[in-house]
């Protein structure tokens, strides 16, 4: 009876211990890999999440870099604008100074005030030279200071008020200037006044220029041939301006 049932415990024993290896460990595993499995799951949630949040922050910081190159385009573009207007007022300065230096080498006088000549063709026995001088400085002064509408109102003004002044080809050049320039240019009206400027004032310093202009209207309105015609007269009476070698160009380009 005894080896009976020591045997019997050795045979319980070897089931036991038989299944303990087979259910045992098997069953740690299983657990282990759903535990590492639900693990898992839960990092590539937080790595997601993570990724979402680094990708929402990018793009705020895209958004803010964006928006502070748009603030310094405009502010370099303001910039821009005032030294365009700061270079325009240089040029109209230098050109009023090279125009009164070439007209007091021609008449062999220099205006008092150093500033434009008068024209050959004004009147002596003027009533108050000082009025139109101040007249014409004060419709020139609004064109430098970029008012260009109501420096022709000014230059007109000068001109009902002063028609034979000291400084009526310089308006009749400035207002065909202004009205060349507008954003719906006054081609009639330009044309105009540079025409007066050639015809009556022969011996003005801005006749060359007056010719150029008139030519490039001309040829802006659509007559080709008028402006060939008045190329080649510039060309031919001042051949050695500044605006012939503009006229030789521009005809080169109507051939």
């Amino acid at each position: 009876m005894s080896q009976r049932l020591i045997s019997g415990v050795l045979l319980v024993g070897l089931v036991v211990g038989a299944q303990a290896q087979t259910t045992g460990p098997l069953a740690v595993e299983e657990r282990t890999a759903s535990s590492s499995g639900r693990t898992a799951a839960g990092s590539a949630s937080a790595v997601s999440q993570d990724g979402v949040m680094l990708l929402m922050q990018q793009l705020q910081m895209l958004e803010q870099e964006l928006a502070n190159l748009r603030g310094q385009t405009e502010t370099l573009t303001q910039e821009l604008e005032v030294m365009r207007q700061a270079e325009r007022e240089r040029f109209i300065d230098l050109d009023t100074r090279i125009n009164a230096l070439a007209s007091s080498v021609t008449t062999g006088t220099t205006a008092a005030s150093g500033s434009e000549p008068a024209d050959s063709s004004a009147s002596k026995g003027q009533n108050d030279p000082e009025a139109d001088r101040a007249a014409y400085k004060a419709a020139k002064d609004k064109l430098v200071s970029g008012q260009p509408a109501e420096a022709a109102a000014a230059f007109e003004q000068y001109l009902v008020a002063f028609p034979n002044g000291q400084f009526a080809s310089y308006s009749h050049f400035w207002l065909g200037e202004i009205y060349r320039g507008m954003g719906a240019p006054k081609r009639d009206l330009a044309i105009s006044h540079l025409k007066a400027v050639i015809d009556k004032y022969p011996d003005s310093a801005k006749v060359s220029a007056a010719m150029y202009k008139l030519a490039v209207l001309e040829y802006e309105s659509g007559d080709q041939t008028r402006a060939k015609v008045t190329l080649n007269k510039l060309l031919k009476q001042y051949p050695g301006s500044s605006e012939a070698g503009l006229a030789k160009s521009m005809l080169d380009q109507l051939k």
